[in-house]
């Protein structure tokens, strides 16, 4: 081989090394974001799932002189249910968002529950055959923790946290009232809007909604 054949095959060698490189990076940034966004997803799916759970056994109904669920934004929690308040999370969505508006959190209870004769867990009924309510608060909160990142929490009466989500731009329950008619009485909307921005800049997006019944709506 002469001096110019090895030139040229060192060249061609290098050439090729770096068109590998470059597709290799390529790959991996394609299998990131696939990650991240299968790993948004599979978040939406979990918290649907764990808070319908908790609704479902929820109802509108008054306990002392409150009504449930409460309904608060961004926080700011008041008067007898200040113990649920917390400091507004961060955003960073803009108006023009798919993601951007308020985060809007709720504060409910769920029934006195007893064991019967079979083992089986069953809600707790006065002499009337009307459900006993217990006192305990459970809430879903949207927080931005110390590393900058939101998460949702569930809470009860306003401590006790448990994060379920993170990497949410926005959280909110509605009902009728809240939404001017544009759902069923009884019926609770669950909106969560996630977004994550990757090493390369590129913002990555993910909204799980569901709307549920609750047990006496």
């Amino acid at each position: 081989m002469t001096v110019i054949e090895l030139a040229i095959s060192t060249c061609l060698l290098i050439m090729l090394s770096g068109s590998l490189t470059a597709a290799l990076v390529n790959v991996r940034g394609v299998f990131e974001q696939g990650t991240i966004q299968s790993h948004l997803q599979d978040q939406g799916e979990r918290v649907l799932q764990l808070v319908s759970a908790d609704l479902r056994r929820s109802g509108f109904v008054t306990v002392g002189a409150d009504n449930y669920p409460h309904f608060f934004d961004e926080g700011n929690a008041l008067f007898s249910f200040a113990n649920h308040w917390h400091a507004a999370p961060a955003h960073t969505a803009v108006a023009g968002d798919v993601d951007f508006g308020v985060t809007r959190e709720i504060v409910f209870v769920q029934p006195q529950m007893a064991t019967d004769v079979n083992g089986d867990e069953a809600p707790t009924l006065d002499a009337q055959g009307v459900v006993q309510w217990d006192a305990t608060e459970v809430s879903y909160v949207l927080v931005t923790g110390a590393d900058g990142v939101n998460y949702v929490e569930r809470r009860t009466n306003g401590a006790n946290p448990r994060r379920i989500a993170s990497h949410v731009e926005r959280l909110a329950f509605d009902d009728a009232a809240s939404t001017a008619g544009a759902l069923q009485l009884g019926t609770v909307r669950v909106q969560i809007f996630f977004r994550q921005v990757d090493e390369k800049g590129v913002v990555h997006r993910h909204q799980a909604e569901t709307t549920v019944a609750l047990r006496n709506g």
